[in-house]
């Protein structure tokens, strides 16, 4: 009997009511009714975020340093944790206007493809979202890389923009 209460108790507690919370987004009560513009429209707000996504890497993959620009917040950031040849692993961390100058200058490179798998979109506040996808970088029918994708965006006045992209960057198996 004292067991069964204890487990009661246990089941009824604040731990049990944080582990319950771990798995589903909690919204502070009453803030969609102080705060309407906060309001979330789910299914549409991760479509567009993950549309935004796909343009920019359409972009990317056709060079088109204007379109990426345009795509960008004003001082979003780039990094990268690449595999080396060797095995090992570099970081790369770049401005966006750094970002910007190495893609002018690889603009003449052969266009690629960057499919996402295994998309996971958060979209918080109608804000703030953020992606997390697989990708295969893919160039004349071939797989070069792939990785995992991770981007930051965020609404301005515009529409959404990427604040901060980092990824992985694996070489191709042999077989790919």
């Amino acid at each position: 009997m004292v067991r069964t209460l204890f487990i009661v108790l246990l089941a009824a507690s604040p731990l049990a009511e944080r582990a319950e919370s771990r798995h589903r987004q909690v919204v502070s009560p009453g803030l969609e009714r102080a705060n309407p513009e906060m309001q979330q429209r789910p299914d549409v707000s991760r479509r567009e975020v993950q549309l935004r996504v796909e343009e920019f890497l359409r972009k990317l993959g056709t060079r088109d340093v204007e379109g990426v620009r345009a795509l960008l917040a004003p001082q979003a950031f780039v990094t990268v944790v690449r595999q080396q040849a060797d095995g090992t692993f570099a970081n790369t961390y770049q401005s966006r206007d750094e970002f910007l100058a190495q893609l002018e200058k690889n603009a003449g490179q052969p266009a690629f493809e960057e499919p996402l798998s295994n998309v996971r979109v958060t979209v918080d506040s109608d804000r703030l979202a953020y992606i997390r996808a697989d990708f295969k970088v893919i160039r004349g029918g071939k797989v070069v890389s792939s990785g995992v994708d991770h981007f930051t965006l965020v609404r301005e006045p515009d529409g959404w923009k990427v604040a901060v992209i980092a990824y992985t960057s694996l070489p191709a198996s042999p077989a790919s």
